[in-house]
């Protein structure tokens, strides 16, 4: 009966680690804070994102394939309003040419003055708007940043990237915060003294205020391309020598953990394999997670944007066989100054993706 009785509780031992698994997991995501990454967003987009400890490459594409097309459909409200803008601006445009022509031309400079008043008015509503919505949306990614860098950090030193893990959270927190505190505090007030500088040179033609205005543009541009340029090359250097010290770090530890204890030694390390395993998948979860749900919030605001860029681009091009020069470069300058909003919410974007792939790729 002894024996039977201790056949019995062996076995029970044995298939211990089985149940295990899924524990140790739900565990570790609770302790490391991954489990409450959703409660930071709404429910509209809480609906894209799988569960961390069941996050897949087929649930990732599953969920990217509905923010696609729920964005696509979304769109779908703001083109009435884009064309109407494009009508409006183009036909200020035709008018004023056709005016100038009248009496010989003496009515230019009035048509000039008239038409870029006519032409920033039209586009200030929608560039006031689309600045509000890349301020606002670049807030929102940094906010939901500043809640997954520290458990994709915690996640990552878990499973054995002790020294990746405090550079990449380093880095990545560090050039998000520059990017938004250059953008509210130098790049937003550039472009609207961007804009303005355009209307003032379209109305002065002659007045030297072009040089100035691209002045504006090279600073905004440089400032974006710099903060994005040198987020990139940290992390590629830093996952290059970082990477290698935890690869070494973690077999010396387990070797030394096998060898230490004589008998136990090697199950000992077996389980430590568990835990990190699991901290490895918690890590791979939050990753996609926060790769959708950068994605659910920014690509919509992305995509209205870039339909506003697209549409002044479209009017610039025919405005060059409607309007006179001024115009279409008042046109051209007030396409560029969306684009440097799209620039603004596609680097908040682009930075986030980067720094979960950075995460996700460390030394397992």
């Amino acid at each position: 009966m002894k024996r039977l009785l201790a056949l019995v509780l062996l076995l029970a031992a044995l298939c211990t680690p089985a149940f295990a698994a899924d524990d140790i997991l739900t565990q570790e995501a609770e302790i490391l804070g991954a489990d409450s990454l959703t409660d930071a967003l709404d429910g509209e987009m809480q609906k894209y994102l799988p569960d961390i400890g069941k996050a897949s490459s087929d649930s990732f594409s599953s969920s990217l394939w509905q923010i696609v097309t729920d964005t696509i459909s979304s769109l779908g409200g703001y083109w009435r309003g884009t064309l109407k803008t494009a009508a409006s601006l183009l036909a200020v445009t035709a008018l004023c040419a056709v005016l100038a022509s009248f009496e010989s031309g003496r009515l230019a400079p009035v048509c000039t003055l008239g038409g870029a008043l006519a032409l920033t008015l039209i586009c200030a509503g929608s560039l006031d708007a689309m600045i509000g919505l890349a301020t606002d949306t670049l807030q929102k990614i940094a906010d939901f940043s500043a809640l997954l860098l520290p458990v994709l950090c915690s996640a990552c030193a878990a499973s054995g990237a002790l020294t990746s893990a405090g550079a990449l959270y380093a880095g990545s927190s560090l050039f998000m915060s520059v990017l938004t505190k250059s953008v509210a505090g130098l790049c937003v007030p550039l472009v609207y003294a961007y804009v303005a500088l355009a209307a003032a040179e379209c109305m002065a033609p002659h007045s030297g205020l072009e040089k100035l205005r691209e002045l504006v543009g090279w600073v905004i541009q440089t400032v974006m391309k710099a903060v994005v340029t040198l987020f990139t090359a940290y992390l590629a250097i830093t996952g290059i020598f970082s990477g290698s010290a935890d690869t070494m770090t973690l077999k010396a530890a387990k070797a030394a953990l096998s060898g230490a204890l004589p008998v136990v030694g090697g199950i000992v390390s077996d389980a430590t394999g568990s835990v990190l395993a699991s901290a490895a998948t918690i890590r791979n979860g939050a990753g996609m997670l926060g790769m959708l749900a950068a994605l659910a919030m920014g690509l919509l605001p992305f995509a209205r944007i870039g339909l506003q860029y697209l549409s002044l681009k479209l009017c610039a091009a025919l405005g060059g066989m409607l309007g006179t020069e001024e115009h279409v470069r008042l046109l051209g300058a007030l396409s560029s100054a969306m684009g440097y909003m799209l620039a603004m919410t596609g680097s908040a974007m682009l930075m986030t993706l980067i720094s979960c792939c950075c995460f996700m790729k460390v030394v397992n």
